[in-house]
């Protein structure tokens, strides 16, 4: 854990102070994606208000996060099954 300090970061054209107690590489790293998101937007799209750009950019970013986050969630239920089988096939060798 870092101490709180304020690290700069440059989001779609404009400087923003960010205080954080997270490493200031890590804040930038944040920065760099949301700037990359923007700027993607941006270019598909005829001269939009910066406002739905960053809106945009906060559906792709939840829409990534919330399929990362049930990706997740199915692998864990996948290997607990697996686990689950693997006890059941030790304990009947046990009992045998």
């Amino acid at each position: 854990m870092y101490q709180q300090g304020i690290t700069t970061v440059q989001i779609f054209g404009k400087e923003y102070p960010i205080v954080s107690d997270q490493n200031p590489e890590y804040i930038r790293r944040l920065a760099d994606f949301v700037d990359g998101e923007m700027n993607k937007i941006a270019a598909e799209t005829e001269s939009a208000p910066v406002g739905r750009i960053a809106v945009l950019a906060c559906l792709n970013i939840a829409d990534d996060l919330i399929r990362a986050k049930d990706e997740k969630e199915k692998f864990i239920r996948i290997v607990e099954g697996r686990i689950s089988n693997v006890i059941k096939m030790v304990e009947k060798k046990l009992k045998v």
